[in-house]
C-alpha cells in the first residue's frame, strides 16, 4: 500500500471510527445516570429516532440502525482493500453507487409510507454501501495498474 493511501485509510477511518466510539461512549453514560439530552449532539450526523436505533447497554444508541451499519461499513471496506488486490477505481465507483440502490428504495419506501422497514434491513443495506464506499474512497488514492483489466 502506498504512503498516501496510508494517510488517507489513516483520515478516513477515524472519522466513522470517533463517531461509532462516541456514540457507544453516550450510549454507556446515558445507561449510567447522564441525560437523554446528551443525543442531540449526533442530530448533525442522524435523526437519531430512538425506534429505529440499535440499543447498547440497553439504551438507545444516538445514531440510527442505518447510520452505523453505514461507518461499521466503511470501516469494514478500508480493511478490505488489502484483501481485494486489484480494484479498478471506475469499477469501485459504480458499484459503490449501484451498492446505494437498496439503501434508497428501503429509506423512500419508508418515507412515503409504503411499508416500515425494520432495523435488521437498515442494518443490511448500511452495511452493503458503506463496505463499496470504503473500498472506492481507497481505489480512487491508489490506483491500480490498468494493463491488468484490459484484455488482449
Amino acid at each position: 500500500m502506498k504512503r498516501d493511501t496510508k494517510i488517507v485509510l489513516s483520515a478516513v477511518a477515524l472519522i466513522p471510527a470517533m463517531i461509532l466510539g462516541l456514540s457507544a461512549l453516550c450510549s454507556w453514560a446515558i445507561s449510567h445516570g447522564a441525560s437523554m439530552k446528551w443525543r442531540l449532539l449526533f442530530r448533525t450526523l442522524c435523526h437519531g429516532k430512538p425506534e429505529r436505533c440499535l440499543e447498547l447497554f440497553h439504551v438507545p444508541m444516538p445514531i440510527c440502525a442505518r447510520c452505523a451499519a453505514i461507518y461499521a461499513g466503511i470501516l469494514g471496506g478500508l480493511a478490505l482493500f488489502r484483501l481485494i488486490p486489484r480494484l479498478r477505481e471506475k469499477t469501485m465507483r459504480v458499484v459503490a453507487f449501484a451498492a446505494l440502490a437498496p439503501l434508497a428504495l428501503d429509506g423512500l419506501t419508508q418515507l412515503t409510507g409504503l411499508r416500515e422497514s425494520t432495523n435488521e434491513l437498515r442494518i443490511a443495506t448500511g452495511v452493503i454501501a458503506g463496505l463499496a464506499f470504503g473500498l472506492w474512497i481507497l481505489s480512487a488514492v491508489e490506483p491500480r495498474d490498468e494493463a491488468l483489466f484490459t484484455t488482449p
